[in-house]
């Protein structure tokens, strides 16, 4: 009955919304696609990417920032149409695409989305940077990961435009995360704690929070900057952070997705591979082992995930299929992932049809589609009701 009940839930109340041209979409998509015409140099992936391309160009926002596109909480509500930090990986893929083909507008794009952070960018003390999650809303770091977005974007993009002021702020921003990465005596390396350890609003469950994923998304970020434009902080934090999360891999290459019980989401697990297939090319020493790592993470996506048209978008860690439905913002981060694969030669003939099958899939719904991260108030008043009943219930039956 209470499965019955929260299905029931899941396809009303809570279903996921409907969202055209998520900026995270777009800009995997457009990654992906750069890496595929660099692998086979075949023309049709310079097409899709001039394609793509124009979609991102197209959702910038007047500021010159990139929005995700809807609602979420990210400790405050995030209202649809505010540039936030992480989406600053589409400077990445704007400078990617002027690098290998130029473009007037290209390059006009990538120079707005620059100054966009050189403009919301804040001097700690006189060597460290930050720039906040979502600068219209608040000026705090709020997650640490917004700063690592915008570090790693501006250093592909200052290995093509030189600009002085802003090479001030990527070594500051760098100098600033390595600084605040945490240390476990038992454990390899170090890491980020999910959230600034400086807010006030949090519990004690919320504060201690690791998100594996998005460290190692923040390893391919600083690998994609460290490989073009050098920092040593830089080079310490891309070590640091992936040894740490090397020690929570599996026998079948699986990694958890926080420091607490939850389910594998691919969107996120397949940064894994990304991240530490870029952090091999950094450390030489360590191309082997890494190399490995990320051909384990690949295995098992395309094993349990990968159903001939689309990747499942969550599995438990007994790998049974939890959520069936095809939600394009995920596979844009598997297709960029796998994308990323093929141009390291790793299965190249296989996972090069897979990227076709998914582009396809992705193409044949214009890139929009349901997301099962989108808020709106239904939802989360639905949510919190939930929760209130939860907890009375738990106080009136304790187990």
């Amino acid at each position: 009955m209470k499965k019955q009940i929260i299905q029931v839930l899941n396809n009303t109340l809570l279903k996921p919304l409907e969202v055209r041209y998520c900026s995270q979409t777009i800009y995997e998509v457009l990654i992906g696609c750069l890496r595929l015409y660099e692998a086979t140099n075949n023309q049709i992936w310079r097409k899709r990417a001039e394609k793509v391309c124009e979609v991102l160009i197209s959702i910038q926002q007047s500021d010159g920032g990139f929005d995700i596109g809807y609602e979420f909480n990210f400790g405050r509500i995030h209202n649809k149409g505010e540039s936030t930090s992480p989406e600053l990986v589409s400077l990445i893929a704007l400078t990617k695409y002027y690098k290998l083909f130029g473009g007037e507008d290209v390059a006009n794009a990538a120079h707005r989305a620059a100054s966009w952070i050189k403009t919301k960018a804040i001097r700690k003390s006189e060597n460290k940077w930050i720039i906040p999650y979502a600068p219209i809303t608040t000026n705090e770091v709020m997650v640490y990961n917004g700063t690592s977005f915008a570090a790693g974007a501006l250093g592909v993009y200052l290995s093509e435009f030189p600009d002085n002021d802003l090479e001030i702020i990527y070594n500051g921003m760098n100098k600033y995360l390595y600084s605040v990465m945490q240390k476990e005596r038992s454990t390899l390396g170090k890491f980020w704690y999910y959230s600034d350890q400086n807010r006030v609003d949090l519990s004690n469950v919320a504060r201690k929070k690791i998100d594996y994923y998005h460290q190692m998304q923040q390893v391919e970020i600083h690998s994609e900057a460290q490989l073009v434009f050098p920092n040593e902080d830089q080079k310490r934090i891309i070590l640091e952070a992936s040894e740490h999360v090397t020690e929570k891999q599996d026998i079948e290459g699986k990694i958890p997705y926080l420091n607490f019980k939850s389910d594998i989401h691919v969107w996120g697990f397949c940064s894994c591979a990304s991240g530490f297939l870029k952090a091999s090319k950094v450390f030489g020493d360590k191309y082997e082992e890494y190399r490995k790592r990320a051909q384990q993470v690949y295995e098992w996506i395309e094993k349990n995930a990968w159903n001939g048209d689309y990747f499942y978008p969550i599995l438990s860690h007994h790998n049974k299929v939890i959520d069936n439905r095809f939600y394009v913002r995920s596979d844009a981060w598997v297709f960029n992932s796998f994308a990323l694969a093929v141009k390291e030669g790793i299965n190249k003939t296989k996972y090069l049809e897979i990227c076709e099958k998914s582009y396809t899939k992705m193409a044949s719904v214009d890139f929009s589609g349901l997301e099962n991260h989108a808020s709106n108030k239904r939802k989360r008043v639905t949510a919190l009701t939930l929760t209130k009943i939860a907890n009375i219930k738990n106080r009136l039956w304790p187990k």
